[in-house]
């Protein structure tokens, strides 16, 4: 399993964060890591320092075309990224009629993937196509929670739309961890942790990532918490999380 999918039905859980700052461990720990942005907004490329290619992400995904214009380097040595933009907004209109709209992501990273150790998606909270190109395209899922109660109701449905997904293709991707996120030490954020822990089990994560205002200050300099802040609470907890992905998946 090396091609993960940061996944959630919900916007505003951290999903980029999360993507962004497990590359840089990874890499950093000696794996070969691709990060794909396939959410228009294109932030993993603003946080990387790396710009979308003349051409858009949305070219490549239509002609399945793969190559050293979409897949760039980053400062992090053996961290590259194929960087996305607001072309990607017009993908369900572009490939409306091809027979394998699912699968175009799938087409890209079958070509690709043997160059990497790992293969990080970061996923859009919404447009459908893209979100069943994704899962079509994913081994495994990482799914963020935000430690509220909207958090988790968005956590159901993104589990929910795995299981329709598996039910109209039969295939959905694994569930690797769900991860709490954005914790803070208050008695709600406490009994929403224990009671995701009571009905979810094994497929919660055993780290946890606190809140800090580290990751927004590190975001508004367009680096990593990783990079900027390492002591910081929350870069020690993306740490740990890189090293449970690690053993998780067999790395």
């Amino acid at each position: 399993m090396k091609t993960i999918a940061i996944f959630s039905e919900k916007g505003g859980v951290g999903k980029t964060t999360i993507t962004t700052n497990l590359g840089v461990s990874l890499a950093t720990k000696n794996y070969r890591t691709l990060i794909i942005d396939m959410d228009p907004q294109g932030h993993v490329g603003r946080i990387m320092g790396v710009g979308p290619t003349k051409k858009g992400i949305l070219y490549f995904l239509i002609r399945a075309q793969v190559g050293d214009e979409i897949i760039k380097e980053t400062r992090i040595p053996k961290l590259f990224v194929v960087a996305s933009d607001w072309s990607l907004a017009d993908f369900t209109v572009n490939v409306a009629q091809h027979p394998n709209r699912h699968l175009k992501l799938r087409e890209i990273i079958e070509k690709i993937k043997d160059k990497f150790d790992i293969i990080l998606i970061d996923s859009p909270p919404s447009l459908e196509l893209i979100t069943l190109n994704i899962l079509l395209a994913a081994e495994g899922v990482i799914i963020p929670v935000a430690l509220t109660y909207l958090g988790l109701v968005g956590a159901a449905a993104t589990l929910r739309i795995m299981a329709q997904t598996k039910k109209a293709f039969n295939y959905s991707p694994g569930v690797i961890a769900l991860v709490p996120n954005m914790y803070e030490e208050t008695p709600e954020c406490k009994e929403l942790l224990q009671k995701l822990r009571e009905k979810l089990g094994k497929r919660m994560s055993k780290t946890v990532i606190r809140r800090a205002p580290e990751v927004d200050k590190a975001q508004s300099y367009s680096v990593t918490v990783v990079e900027m802040s390492p002591e910081s609470p929350a870069a020690q907890d993306f740490e740990k999380l890189a090293d449970e992905l690690i053993l998780k998946i067999g790395i």
